[in-house]
């Protein structure tokens, strides 16, 4: 395997989630969407992994989903939607988010920051976060506002799988996130910024 490889394997798997996804509406829409964002976001990043434990055998590379014990006892467990350790240090921390709204939006950047210092002797030096949504609507003024208050802007990265926001209209008709497609750009861009943050821990160990 390699990374064209996974590249075409992921769109492969995204455009049939695409296609399974076109018309629904309302409720079936959002218990359709999350999960089968989830699902393969997982999927991608277990090819990534797979990938790299195989390039670099000594390495040891781990992906969970648990909760990372704060830095101090008074101080709650933080975790996002998926974790990458290299040689039990976090790497890359990602969230999903069908529609990554405003409120959305804002409430990980704390969670973001909460990690970056509570559970700062768990991270990498070079840990990376990440967020995925169908449709990410906020506006840049937002991202702004929290690169401020809260710095870290080198270390975030949101990717909207389709580049549009969520009540798009066509010929005058609201159409959900599945029936305009996605953008492949953006899913090669997403492959190859997880691999190169994976590897670049391994390679600086």
């Amino acid at each position: 395997m390699n990374l064209y490889e996974i590249e075409s394997q992921a769109i492969d798997k995204l455009t049939a989630i695409f296609e399974a996804g076109k018309g629904l509406r309302s409720t079936p829409l959002k218990r359709y969407s999350g999960p089968a964002l989830e699902a393969w976001t997982e999927f991608v990043v277990s090819l990534i992994v797979e990938y790299l434990q195989t390039k670099y055998p000594d390495a040891r590379i781990e992906f969970d989903k648990d909760y990372i014990p704060s830095d101090f006892p008074d101080c709650s467990d933080e975790r996002l939607d998926m974790h990458i350790k290299v040689d039990g240090k976090y790497v890359y921390l990602h969230e999903d988010r069908a529609w990554l709204d405003k409120p959305f939006y804002s409430l990980k950047r704390g969670v973001f920051k909460s990690i970056s210092v509570s559970c700062a002797s768990k991270l990498h030096p070079n840990c990376q976060f990440g967020a995925v949504g169908f449709c990410c609507d906020y506006k840049p003024e937002l991202v702004n506002t929290f690169d401020r208050v809260f710095g870290m802007a080198d270390c975030i990265k949101v990717y909207s799988l389709t580049g549009r926001r969520r009540n798009l209209k066509v010929k005058g008709v609201a159409v959900n996130w599945f029936e305009t497609g996605f953008n492949e750009d953006t899913v090669r861009e997403l492959i190859n910024d997880i691999y190169r943050v994976i590897e670049d821990a391994i390679i600086t160990r």
